[in-house]
């Protein structure tokens, strides 16, 4: 790995990011007045699909004077050689780098920075403060929250941002990306799902038939949004993850109505409970696979109780659909980082692997050495089974149900060399591994689920697909690979790159 983070130039908050993709060229300010009305989500889509720059949006109707909304940022950039810079840059990274270097980087800075306790200002110093509605003055009908999709239920206001909070006892703080939608000008409802760290929480509040007071931060910095996707082990902090990553505190401030801490850099705070013992419909709303769901789920009522937010304020919007947008992006590098961590951690022979966002992160393309079986002594039958029972058994598991392991020749960003690796090297009996009797079942809003699957909560679908060309011959030689790279003699090469433009070709 040659990449490695520059904590120094990560940016300090949203606001600065934004700042950082204006100059780089991937922000367009918008300053007609759009509606929320599905104009929002069509800009939004055609520029995540055409690789356009990221939109922002100045003038929103109906919404408060000064509220703006834009793309949250790290989707896929048109700019040539340099497909993941809006990544790469929010982590201190050169904006050329490699997708897995981007990962390795990302991994070792978590790793071996520290957590650090944070710094909490008072409410005169944070800028979240800098403006509050409580009573009737609170209006969330007044931010501008898009109708994203035509067929949503609603208005989503949390698209892309933090939702804290806390067990009953105090001990864990955890921070999660889960969507939530208006109900009026002081209610929301979003997902908590039992399996998902937000809904075990609100089970031990519900045990207890208490509310539960809860905050949602919109607009955080870079190192808080590495959190929000990730699916670090229960009862960890993802502040603790995010201050090693910048190895420094993080600047804190505490709720207006509640103990809560929240991001002082934020843009926007929502502040409330999660009220016992009420439900509301949720959804449904267009997600990652790329599809509309059809069905709607009760979930508990978040009443709001005060909104904080700073000058002129940005709500960070993720308005997913075909690949690849900025949902696919920030789901699929850091789930698939914590997930390569918690597989090495097994002792599994691992090199990397990616959610590959061109597939909707639905496949998990993992990468392993060439000599696994020297250092194992494993079987492939044994290797593929470890693998399956480690991942489908924990946190990291929960969203995917298809597995693609490859050789170390193949970049499992590449969705050109994972294509020609699952074609040519997967046998689809002999090494090809379901896991029937594990619970794993993805999101649920994938589009291959039958209705059985469904009814039951259950997936019988998890597959783990072996691409290892010298599958169960181990021992005997590779097979020659018919690409420029690796079968041409060096001087060869080099004299047809030498040629290559004079010829009239380009680079």
């Amino acid at each position: 790995m040659s990449a490695h983070v520059d904590r120094n130039k990560i940016p300090r908050s949203y606001r600065e990011y934004l700042a950082l993709m204006k100059d780089m060229g991937e922000l367009v300010e918008i300053d007609d007045e759009v509606d929320w009305n599905l104009e929002m989500g069509a800009i939004f889509r055609h520029a995540a699909e055409t690789l356009a720059p990221m939109p922002v949006f100045n003038v929103v109707k109906d919404a408060a004077p000064g509220f703006r909304a834009a793309d949250w940022g790290m989707g896929k950039s048109s700019h040539p050689g340099q497909p993941w810079r809006r990544l790469a840059v929010m982590m201190g990274l050169p904006p050329e780098t490699p997708l897995m270097d981007i990962q390795a980087a990302y991994i070792e800075a978590k790793e071996n920075g520290q957590a650090h306790p944070p710094r909490i200002l008072d409410a005169s110093e944070a800028p979240c403060k800098q403006n509050k509605w409580t009573g009737d003055q609170i209006d969330l009908n007044k931010i501008p929250a898009p109708l994203a999709h035509d067929g949503d239920g609603g208005r989503y206001l949390q698209t892309a941002g933090l939702n804290i909070l806390q067990t009953p006892d105090g001990r864990w703080t955890n921070w999660s990306t889960n969507r939530a939608v208006i109900i009026d000008a002081q209610t929301m409802t979003g997902q908590w799902w039992p399996k998902q760290h937000n809904g075990m929480i609100w089970g031990m509040w519900r045990e207890q038939k208490r509310d539960m007071p809860w905050a949602c931060a919109l607009g955080v910095s870079p190192v808080a949004s590495t959190q929000a996707a990730s699916r670090i082990p229960a009862w960890v902090d993802e502040y603790d993850m995010a201050s090693a990553l910048l190895d420094e505190p993080l600047d804190m401030v505490k709720c207006e109505t509640s103990d809560i801490l929240v991001p002082a850099d934020a843009e926007i705070i929502i502040e409330g409970v999660v009220e016992y013992g009420t439900t509301e419909p949720e959804g449904p709303f267009g997600e990652y696979p790329g599809y509309l769901p059809d069905e709607t789920t009760p979930f508990p009522r978040q009443k709001v109780t005060c909104v904080t937010f700073r000058d002129n304020p940005v709500l960070p919007m993720s308005i997913p659909g075909v690949p690849i947008d900025n949902c696919h992006v920030t789901m699929g590098f850091f789930i698939s980082s914590d997930s390569v961590v918690a597989l090495k951690k097994a002792g599994l022979p691992v090199i990397d692997g990616m959610y590959l966002f061109e597939a909707a992160i639905l496949w998990f393309v993992i990468r392993v050495p060439t000599d696994w079986h020297e250092r194992t002594g494993w079987t492939l039958d044994e290797f593929m089974n470890r693998l399956g029972n480690t991942f489908w058994t924990q946190h990291v598991g929960d969203t995917v149900t298809k597995i693609l392991v490859v050789g170390e020749d193949i970049d499992p960003s590449d969705v050109q060399q994972v294509v020609w690796a699952f074609a040519s090297r997967n046998h689809p009996t002999f090494t090809t591994y379901f896991f029937p009797e594990l619970q794993a079942f993805g999101d649920g809003i994938e589009s291959y689920h039958v209705a059985r699957e469904l009814a039951e909560n259950r997936g019988t679908s998890l597959v783990v697909y072996a691409c290892l060309e010298n599958a169960d011959r181990v021992g005997r030689p590779e097979k020659r690979v018919m690409s420029f790279e690796k079968n041409y003699p060096a001087p060869v090469k080099q004299k047809v790159l030498d040629n290559w433009e004079r010829w009239g070709f380009t680079s």
